[in-house]
């Protein structure tokens, strides 16, 4: 196992409440179903919920060593949590062929978020 990148990202809730609530578009195009609907089901936390996952899809970008646009794209990372509690990334469609290509075998996820700011630190696995 050899680490082949690694990426952290810090946002404010703030930033991304006001992106919601202010660009109809904003949440398909960042966001897959699963991720808006399991934070639109939250009765507290829901942003901060938006937040980590806005953060942890940067940090998974900054991890394999590119941005968004081209063969990474928002809505094609996902992140999920298994019955534990631990977070883990999914990839779909372009994004999940690149990292193929890349030989990146998994992508290592920890996010951690207030009222305030949420951050994740991703790191990837080659």
């Amino acid at each position: 196992m050899e680490i082949y990148g690694i990426g952290v990202d810090i946002v404010e809730v703030k930033r991304i409440k006001n992106a919601i609530k202010k660009n109809s578009g904003f949440l398909k195009r960042v966001y897959t179903s699963c991720e808006i609907d399991y934070c639109r089901s939250k009765k507290k936390g829901k942003y901060e919920s938006f937040t980590a996952r806005f953060a942890a899809k940067e940090a998974v970008a900054k991890s394999i060593r590119t941005g968004f646009g081209g063969n990474i794209s928002f809505n094609e990372i996902e992140m999920d949590k298994m019955d534990s509690g631990l977070p883990y990334i999914k990839l779909y469609g372009k994004t999940d062929n690149y990292i193929k290509k890349l030989k990146i075998k998994e992508i290592k996820i920890s996010i951690s978020a207030t009222e305030n700011y949420a951050v994740a630190y991703a790191i990837a696995i080659i």
